[in-house]
């Protein structure tokens, strides 16, 4: 039997559609019962005849990666993890829990799948825990991590995640990372691209000339499944469809979201007005900024992903970025209830 940590998630939810799709024993933790009507949702949405039937293959069970004991009894019968389980978040007051469930809860599963004799650990992490370019703009998996006042808490948080897995590789444990850009698909519209959909929707005006990858996120359960089922141990891969400007991903949302594209430049020197002043209504209002320095930084950065490496390994094309896009928007216009 596969265990899924963060099963309600992006990439968890994707993950559970694919390996049920297989015919494989799935188990999934969550902390958030709500969601599972999302992942429902998904399943009908990938497989109208039958995604209820594979939706009850799941074996869901609560589980919390900084619960020790919650972890042994969700491992019990299991041969391969996909662990998926993590905090998102570019906003101070989120740091500390980040960290807790980022790195402690990595390192809680790292140990009890060694005490469990699990065969394979197939570690979901992000490009941001490959740190900061020293020059350039190129980054592949070659790249040394460097302390640096650039890279955000998130990037911490996931960096340090690593080398727990790391550290079980050491110790035995056949471990796969991998490494992927911004994920797009259909999820909670308060993540990631939900998030992008929405502010689209909503004729978000502003766009920056940074530029970053992206990444469908069938193809990131697809190469981790593929990577959990081979004999590859040891190595991780980015995962990157193509390294595209914000300000075209905007107006791919704009556009299959049937409004108009942003047309006003936000420039390093206004995005850094916008999150302060984006700080004092959070204060004034008690409710989380809609940007903050960390995410202002990165929309006018430039960092460039090659996926080389995967693709010389698993010799499938990634799917074009414009298609997740639409995929994504058209999900949200099947369940209108969700955005």
């Amino acid at each position: 039997m596969d265990l899924v940590t963060g099963g309600s998630g992006l990439v968890g939810s994707h993950l559970l559609y694919l390996l049920t799709k297989q015919g494989n024993a799935v188990r999934a933790t969550l902390r958030n019962k709500s969601n599972i009507s999302l992942v429902r949702k998904l399943f009908s949405y990938y497989s109208p005849e039958d995604g209820d039937s594979l939706f009850e293959r799941i074996e869901w069970v609560d589980g919390d990666v900084t619960d020790i004991v919650s972890i042994q009894d969700a491992l019990q019968g299991i041969k391969k993890i996909y662990h998926c389980a993590a905090v998102v978040s570019f906003q101070p007051s989120d740091r500390k829990n980040m960290l807790k469930i980022n790195v402690d809860g990595t390192a809680n599963m790292v140990n009890a799948s060694l005490d469990a004799g699990i065969e394979k650990f197939i570690h979901c992490s992000s490009v941001a825990s490959l740190g900061q370019p020293l020059t350039g703009n190129n980054i592949d998996e070659s790249h040394i991590w460097k302390t640096s006042q650039h890279n955000s808490w998130y990037a911490i948080s996931k960096y340090g995640a690593e080398r727990e897995v790391w550290r079980g590789a050491e110790e035995g444990l056949n471990t796969v990372i991998v490494n992927p850009s911004i994920v797009l698909g259909p999820g909670d519209t308060s993540r990631s691209s939900g998030q992008l959909y929405l502010s689209a929707k909503k004729g978000f005006r502003f766009y920056t000339k940074g530029i970053t990858g992206f990444v469908d996120v069938r193809d990131v359960a697809d190469r981790m499944v593929r990577l959990g089922q081979s004999d590859i141990s040891g190595q991780r891969y980015i995962l990157n469809s193509d390294n595209l400007e914000y300000k075209k991903v905007f107006e791919y949302f704009a556009i299959a979201a049937g409004v108009k594209p942003p047309n006003i430049y936000a420039g390093p020197i206004l995005s850094s007005i916008a999150w302060r002043m984006e700080k004092v209504r959070s204060l004034l209002t008690g409710t989380k900024p809609l940007i903050t320095r960390e995410t202002a930084r990165n929309a006018n950065s430039i960092r460039l992903f090659s996926n080389s490496k995967i693709t010389q390994a698993i010799e499938i094309p990634f799917l074009p970025i414009e298609e997740a896009v639409r995929n994504t928007v058209d999900f949200y216009k099947q369940y209108p209830d969700i955005a």
